[in-house]
């Protein structure tokens, strides 16, 4: 049978062991409450009934202190270790949640929303601490302690004691009752924090669009309409949480009364000892006070349960397949066979054939849209074709290890995304372990290492957010170090020089130049400077190849194989 959202969380590795531990713990409370009130109540009962000095029950007095601080010891101890657990199984969630979005790849997770997967990472994983480090915890008080102590009041006194088996459970069905309704307030106040999340997101990403056509003050009131619904969700669980801890209050009190009433008049009438009649009253609120504390408890675990379910949600998306063979050594010869790639009812690739030779230079050319991209990450096995396949040295890539495969693989994008840290924690981005010296060669060859001397501290100088140090053609320049560094067969380079001036774009392929030698080179790009670099140039448009030419030695561009746009090439 399948768990629910509270027994997966309660069943992540961090938190195991926990159970047995909150068990054990809230035995030695039970026994130091009974331990506590027995002996307070016989001190009174004596000083009453047998008018004992109270200095010659200093002993027991002692004994009351002693009950007192081994329950506050284990009731520390319970706390801090509910606290280590819920502290490892956030960090477990976190790991698991970034770990499946790796192996579910980019092209799963472009249809979330970056800000609500955002939240989720970290707010919501946060609040499985209400589960682990509270509601498991003073779940297990509730029963035990309770239990125990109802045991112990029937044994005592058997009419109090059936007056607490009776009312007890009507607190439970009460918060049965406020916890359904806090559950949707719960549910509504996620959704509106996911839409703020993804609504902030978004803005940022455009925000110089917005500021350039005066549409600030638009996109402050939508996030300003966004932020008051979340906050008037917000106050809704909170008025449910007062609701819920007012009717527990008072449920507990009245129960406490009803058992205080019964008892006092058998007092009065002498059917109960004095000792006896007040033990059963200082064990009655004792009963109550764990119910109490889950109601709170219950409360934060259903605030939880939105980003719980969400959570587990995204770690039980079926993976794409994997496979297990290991690439080919050497530089690779990689073909496209008949690939096809649709998206949303839009064909992004249509039956496309190409021929990436071993040590080959191809340029991959044609209008915005004509699947030049796409091409690229069916390349790097970051889309997976509808039909056809991309073959490695004969070998489907499809069985191939994805990991070894991009290992064997280096990418520079149109605009690299640059590590917050230092100049060569970015370059060992293509090979971790690089050492010194590898880092300064890749930076050399991409015509970086005089411009990383002249920052503050060389190598280890912190670029900050996304780059903030360098230029268009240096980021770049840092993305080529990266494929330096990587050693790599294959090399994807995507719009290169699109965003640099004539001096920028000269430095770059200088640098393309020396990281094309032996290695096969695919160049997406708009611009005729990179095409001199190349043996090949591949035009695409409409998702197919419509011309394919070639250089030959020291002639100029000859057409090898030429189709009408939307045709299929015959090259």
């Amino acid at each position: 049978m399948r768990r629910g959202w509270t027994g997966r969380v309660l069943a992540l590795p961090g938190s195991r062991g926990l159970l047995p531990v909150c068990v054990l713990l809230a035995l030695v409370v039970a026994a130091a409450v009974a331990v506590q009130w027995t002996l307070l109540a016989r001190v009174v009962g004596r000083v009453v009934d047998q008018d004992v000095a109270p200095a010659a029950l200093l002993p027991l007095l002692a004994g009351v202190v002693l009950a007192w601080l081994v329950r506050s010891g284990a009731l520390a101890v319970r706390d801090r270790t509910a606290a280590r657990a819920s502290s490892r199984v956030r960090a477990g969630a976190r790991r698991a949640l970034a770990e499946k979005l790796l192996r579910l790849g980019p092209e799963a997770a472009a249809g979330e929303r970056a800000g609500e997967l955002a939240s989720t990472a970290t707010e919501g994983v946060a609040r499985l601490d209400a589960v682990v480090g509270r509601f498991l915890p003073g779940a297990v008080n509730a029963v035990v302690v309770a239990g125990c102590l109802l045991v112990l009041v029937l044994v005592l006194d058997p009419l109090s004691g059936l007056l607490l088996l009776l009312t007890g459970p009507l607190l439970v069905v009460f918060l049965w009752l406020v916890g359904t309704h806090a559950g949707r307030a719960a549910e509504r106040q996620w959704e509106s924090l996911g839409m703020l999340g993804a609504l902030l997101v978004d803005t940022l990403r455009v925000l110089p669009v917005l500021v350039a056509h005066r549409r600030g003050p638009s996109a402050a009131r939508w996030l300003a309409g966004v932020g008051e619904a979340y906050r008037t969700a917000t106050l809704k669980v909170l008025r449910t949480a007062f609701l819920s801890g007012f009717v527990l209050e008072l449920g507990a009190a009245l129960c406490t009364a009803l058992v205080a009433v019964t008892v006092g008049i058998r007092l009065f009438e002498g059917g109960l000892e004095l000792e006896r009649a007040l033990l059963v009253l200082l064990l009655a609120p004792e009963f109550f006070a764990p119910l109490r504390a889950l109601g709170a408890d219950q409360h934060a675990r259903l605030e939880g349960r939105p980003a719980a379910e969400r959570l587990f949600a995204l770690l039980d998306q079926p993976e794409p397949p994997r496979g297990r063979r290991p690439v080919p050594p050497g530089v690779p010869h990689v073909r496209l066979v008949g690939v096809t790639v649709r998206a949303q009812d839009r064909v992004l690739l249509d039956a496309v054939d190409l021929d990436l030779p071993p040590r080959s230079r191809t340029a991959l050319v044609g209008p915005s849209g004509a699947g030049k991209t796409t091409a690229a990450r069916v390349l790097l096995g970051l889309t997976t074709p509808c039909t056809g396949a991309v073959l490695v040295d004969g070998v489907p890539l499809a069985e191939l290890d994805p990991d070894a495969w991009r290992a064997r693989v280096a990418y520079v994008p149109e605009r690299p995304w640059l590590l917050p840290g230092s100049v060569a924690d970015n370059v060992r981005l293509g090979r971790p372990d690089a050492d010194h010296a590898a880092v300064g060669r890749a930076l050399a060859a991409a015509q970086l290492l005089d411009v990383v001397r002249r920052l503050p501290r060389g190598v280890d100088t912190v670029l900050g957010e996304d780059g903030a140090r360098l230029s268009g053609g240096e980021r770049l320049r840092l993305a080529l170090a990266r494929a330096f560094v990587a050693d790599a067969g294959l090399v994807v380079l995507d719009e290169p020089t699109s965003q640099l001036d004539a001096a920028g774009e000269a430095a770059v392929l200088a640098a393309l130049d020396t990281l094309a030698e032996g290695r096969t080179v695919l160049t997406i790009t708009h611009r005729q400077a990179p095409l001199e670099l190349h043996q090949r140039v591949v035009r695409l448009a409409g998702g197919r190849v419509a011309t394919e030419t070639g250089v030959a030695a020291g002639e100029g561009l000859t057409v090898t194989g030429t189709v009408p746009a939307g045709g299929e090439s015959r090259a």
